[in-house]
């Protein structure tokens, strides 16, 4: 029953759409009647229909962003129900993913499976793509491998976000926003000539504060919170009448105390915890896959962590230049796009997310990245045969590091979870103080405050391609479309571990065979210096056609291949060897490339004299050697699942039902599933039952739902010949689905349904307007990730989404 009620749901969101059109449709109207414009898009590289593209894609204009209330990238998924949006411990640890496809970003050595680029500059790691949007003129997601032309990492699909162009005419934006947990936002542009009809200027600036919505129960702190600035210029050089040049520079900072988790399951480590004075959320006490614990209400935002180590800012900035030149040469258009950006992130976190002082973490990032793209394209659009060729540059270097810390209650800790043996009738002592009397070291000695690893890695990716697509217009109604791309990529990297936990560097073999039960926390053993390398090479492209059945219908099909370079695992247990042995394996740290398959075939219709616009297709998606990342409470472990398919429908629409009622939405029903997956890591109740591995074949992957629907309804209302009001409501219904790569089924995030509104007054002529708006309107408690507690076998932790706030924006243009 339930099943058919997502079903249910779903048909009646894209059946709305239609039929709504049509019974409008057959009323007279005396006057004109209201239009929707017809949507330009760059999914081809060169400005297009969005009706005549054959590609899956979806636009979200200026005006619909606003109403939805999407300020950052994250907010995206609220209108384009196929992409999901995950973040857990800060910025740098964003996973994106787009028909169930995606990468896990808890791993500086991973890159994205879905492509973001801004203003046509590939930002190469998600973190560098999360800050506050601003001047936003169109999004577009493109669904499905878009690797012809756009490149690496875009197996999955593509964001696309272009921002306002600078203006000749004099004019700019204030707009300030305040609301709940003393949310504050500010945001100005202005824009206009600089020198005559040659040179314009545009200047945007915003700055965002907001309090946390996590509690700390002992201190009253607050965690979780907003605290961010940007500013961006640009210039705009009409050169000639045949050339332009576009140069943009931005500079943005976070400094913000985030991220922190909430408890949903304490397993046997948590009496250790309360033994030792740690605060423990109450709950229900319950077995989970045999293991004995207490199941917690995740709901409630508090924690107790301790004051010693609780987390500090995650600090980050991003900055950047970017140039594009566009110029007509005549029968071909040249296009040229060059960036350099860099990002640097440091935050520290108390790792352990307990009441105790155990366990601090501090993890770096510090990128800088390079792009170069050169195009040429025919410039005629009427031409039978129109084509594109290009070629790519991009260099990414990183230097991440990461440091791990003992706090001074580790050790009791330590000796509260792990075994005691007998030294004497009736006397028994901790195993690791029996380990350290046996190999003669002090007391104390192996287990104790302090660093316990410090690692860090250089790394350095260089990537080259070319590419070129071409369309056959065979007809007026028939187009083929056909491209290829090389591509080449080469890594290196430098791996430095120093490791001061002592108890890691002892063979617990031979005599001390019988000190076996502590090889399970031998996690840091020492690991010599060492640097490795990775070259591969590709050839992928893709091939459509397009069929215009009528003016207001036009059919396509489409095969794309994508790929995606493989890498290192830049972690400190991957070339891990045996403890007592330091030379490493550099074989362990290598994943390989993953590639995918991808056949698509739709529907874009146009009818009901312009007032409606609908877009379906299903699809069918076979990947090889897809990466996986998954956490095990120690340390992140990346392996590549034998293969995975994901096959569905998708649907969006927009429909001008009056002349003041516009509706749009969409939805995706989709099936996942790992074809081959005997290797996975095992769950936290298996981990406790002694399981290395488990078989995921055949099972879901985590972050997809089965069923996934949004939509919108936008009500304006003239009240005089000035001023009128503005209503909008957004819904997302997401059906049940697992976040944690195991599937364990603690972190199963039970259906729920998110809904933004807003209402307001403001002139016609859009010069001025005030709103009140609600976000997550029915205050829905949604778990973005859990995971396994660190360092507290068969716990669990939760990352979760905001709760409901309210505010109000007043804006007003000149």
């Amino acid at each position: 029953m339930k099943t058919n009620t997502r079903l249910g749901v779903s048909l009646l969101s894209l059946a709305a759409a239609l039929s709504a059109g049509s019974a409008a449709g057959a009323q007279d109207r005396a006057a004109e009647p209201v239009v929707l414009d017809e949507i330009i898009v760059l999914a081809t590289k060169r400005p297009e229909s969005l009706f005549d593209v054959p590609v899956a894609v979806t636009a979200y204009g200026a005006e619909q962003l606003q109403a939805a209330q999407v300020r950052d990238v994250r907010d995206l998924q609220v209108v384009a129900p196929t992409l999901v949006v995950n973040a857990s411990a800060g910025s740098t640890q964003t996973i994106f993913t787009i028909r169930g496809i995606g990468t896990p970003g808890q791993n500086t050595g991973l890159e994205q499976s879905v492509g973001v680029f801004i203003d046509g500059v590939y930002r190469g790691r998600p973190g560098a793509a999360l800050g506050d949007l601003s001047d936003v003129r169109q999004i577009e997601v493109l669904r499905g491998p878009q690797g012809t032309l756009f490149g690496r990492n875009t197996s999955g699909g593509v964001i696309s976000v272009q921002t306002e162009l600078p203006e000749f005419v004099p004019g700019g934006q204030v707009e300030a926003s305040v609301g709940d947990y003393n949310h504050r936002q500010l945001r100005a542009t202005v824009t206009g000539p600089l020198l005559g009809d040659a040179l314009a200027g545009r200047l945007t600036a915003t700055t965002q504060q907001r309090d946390g919505y996590v509690t700390d129960l002992g201190t009253g702190d607050t965690y979780n919170d907003r605290s961010r600035w940007s500013v961006k210029g640009q210039l705009l050089w009409d050169i000639s009448p045949q050339a332009t040049l576009r140069l943009i520079a931005d500079y943005s900072e976070t400094d913000e105390v985030c991220c922190v988790a909430v408890p949903v399951f304490y397993g046997p480590t948590a009496a250790a915890i309360t033994a030792l004075g740690g605060t423990r959320r109450p709950g229900t006490a319950g077995t989970y896959g045999g293991v004995v614990g207490t199941f917690v209400d995740n709901t409630r935002y508090d924690v107790a962590l301790n004051p010693a180590t609780q987390p500090t800012s995650d600090a980050s900035e991003d900055q950047g230049v970017s140039a594009q030149l566009d110029w007509n040469l005549g029968a071909v258009d040249l296009t040229v796009i060059a960036a350099r950006r860099t990002y640097e992130t440091l935050p520290t976190i108390d790792a352990d997310y307990s009441g105790l002082d155990l366990l601090t973490q501090t993890s770096g990032q510090d990128i800088t990245e390079g792009s170069l793209e050169i195009r040429l394209a025919s410039a005629d659009p009427d031409a039978r045969l129109e084509w594109l060729v290009g070629a790519f540059l991009f260099d990414q270097d990183i230097f991440a590091d990461q440091e791990l810390r003992y706090g001074s209650q580790f050790r009791a800790y330590f000796e509260a979870i792990t075994p005691r043996v007998p030294v004497a009738p009736g006397v028994t002592v901790p195993i690791v103080t029996r380990l350290e009397q046996a190999t003669g070291r002090p007391v104390g000695s192996l287990v104790r405050a302090g660093v316990a690893v410090n690692d860090d890695y250089d790394y350095e990716s260089r990537s080259a391609a070319v590419f070129g697509q071409a369309t056959w217009n065979a007809t007026e109604q028939l187009s083929i479309t056909g491209g290829l791309r090389y591509s080449r990529e080469e890594k290196n990297a430098d791996f430095r571990i120093q490791s001061f936990d002592g108890l890691s560097q002892i063979p617990l073999v031979g005599p001390l065979a019988a000190f076996a039960p502590l090889r399970v926390v031998q996690n840091f053993p020492a690991v010599n210096p060492f640097s490795t390398d990775f070259t591969d090479d590709d050839v992928s492209g893709t091939v459509s056609a397009a069929y215009e059945v009528s003016e207001g219908v036009n059919l396509f099909a489409r095969y794309a291949r994508g790929y995606k370079s493989g890498g290192f695992n830049l972690s400190r247990t991957a070339a891990q060897t045996t403890p007592g042995n330091p030379v490493a394996n550099p074989a362990r740290v290598v994943f390989d490339p993953e590639t995918v398959d991808a056949w698509e075939a739709g529907a874009k219709l146009r009818f009901w004299s312009g007032r409606a616009q609908v877009n379906a297709n299903v699809f069918v998606q076979t990947l090889d050697n897809y990466q996986t990342n998954a956490f095990d409470g120690v340390a992140f472990r990346i392996v590549n699942a034998g293969g995975l398919e994901s096959r569905g429908l998708e649907w969006d629409y927009r429909v001008q039902l009056t002349d003041n009622i516009v509706l749009d939405g969409g939805g995706t029903l989709q099936d996942a599933e790992f074809t081959d997956f005997p290797n996975a890591t095992p769950t936290a109740a298996q981990i406790v039952g002694g399981r290395t591995v488990q078989d995921l074949s055949g099972q879901t992957p985590n972050f997809v739902s089965d069923v996934l629907v949004s939509g919108g309804i936008t009500y304006t209302l003239p009240l005089n010949g000035s001023i009128g009001l503005r209503a909008n409501l957004n819904y997302l219904y997401r059906s049940d689905y697992m976040t944690a790569q195991d599937l364990d089924p603690l972190s199963l995030q039970d259906a729920y349904v998110l809904m933004n509104a807003s209402i307001g007054l403001g002139s016609l002529d859009r010069v001025w307007s005030a709103e009140v708006w609600v976000r997550n309107l029915t205050d829905e408690r949604v778990a973005n990730i859990v995971f396994d507690t660190v360092f507290q076998t068969g716990s669990q932790s939760a990352f979760m989404e905001p709760p409901r706030t309210a505010g109000i924006t007043l804006r007003r243009s000149f």
